[in-house]
């Protein structure tokens, strides 16, 4: 049977450290050396972690990628002059747990065994603020499923596909204009959000804009909810601060169709007004197998 990679659904994440790296080089060598490094990640980790492939590094990996329907990040360029790049690179990592050492160890040991195979192109540490709550002072992920079936309902393809157990993923990396956003008064915040500050309960009626992030990512297609399960994570430094987006769905349309709202590239043209405080600097799809095929893929 099956397994799904553990680390997608591990809550013990106070710390994270994601790391996304591009393969210069796909011939036979260089992939047998890809699978031999990530095979000694693996089983040398002492941390939770997720490994999510690029659709180009994975048509190398599996024999059977074209039964994914499965593309790369495409640049979005809103009417209103916001943007989402494409960074599309080719690995993405995430390393997690309570214990920082153990996070950081595991950092050096991905760098240690990918040197010489994989540039590292982009690496984020994070955290948990709070009692899950986003630098605005939001409660993250509350539209969450709440129970384990439910959250893999949401993430996991089912048992009827040929990469069952497997996720697709979006990562984004998004930067907060914290000082702008904090002038709000806090009632002017939460019409944004869509969701009351405290206590993260969210608003009904006429009190829910049509433009707030809510409303812009709460949608169902032919009454279907287009459920994510957001694993997302704050990051801040001295002179940067944000939140690396990251969410695990059984369809990658539902990240295309939620960000098409938000970017107010549907028809009735509204776009949601948090991202006039949050700017995407990096974005990219993924796809994390089941930890079977991991394995698999890693040991052959």
């Amino acid at each position: 049977m099956e397994h799904a990679q553990s680390g997608i659904f591990d809550d013990n994440n106070r710390h994270s450290y994601f790391l996304e790296y591009v393969i210069t080089n796909r011939d036979a060598d260089t992939i047998n050396a890809l699978k031999n490094a990530l095979r000694n990640i693996s089983d040398n980790l002492n941390c939770s972690s997720v490994i999510a492939f690029g659709r180009r590094l994975w048509q190398h990996l599996d024999n059977q990628a074209e039964a994914l329907d499965f593309t790369d990040f495409a640049t979005l360029s809103g009417p209103f002059g916001h943007t989402a790049p494409a960074t599309q690179h080719d690995l993405l990592i995430w390393l997690h747990g309570d214990d920082l050492d153990g996070v950081f160890d595991a950092m050096q040991l991905c760098q240690s065994q990918l040197n010489g195979v994989a540039i590292l192109a982009l690496e984020c540490p994070g955290f948990r603020y709070k009692d899950n709550r986003d630098l605005t002072g939001f409660v993250d992920g509350s539209a969450n499923p709440k129970d384990l079936a439910a959250k893999a309902d949401a993430a996991l393809l089912p048992a009827s596909h040929s990469h069952q157990q497997g996720s697709f993923v979006l990562t984004q990396k998004w930067v907060h204009d914290l000082s702008e956003f904090e002038k709000l008064p806090v009632t002017v915040q939460e019409k944004i959000v869509g969701r009351t500050k405290p206590d993260s309960i969210e608003l009904e009626g006429d009190d829910m804009p049509k433009n707030s992030h809510v409303s812009r990512t709460d949608v169902k297609v032919d009454n279907v909810a287009m459920k994510l399960y957001r694993r997302s994570v704050p990051f801040g430094n001295a002179n940067e601060k944000g939140l690396y987006f990251l969410g695990f769905a059984c369809e990658q349309q539902r990240f295309q169709i939620q960000l098409e709202r938000m970017f107010g590239l549907t028809q009735d043209g509204i776009y949601d007004k948090l991202i006039d405080y949050s700017k995407a600097v990096n974005s990219a799809y993924w796809f994390a197998p089941s930890q079977t095929q991991l394995t698999q893929i890693v040991t052959t």
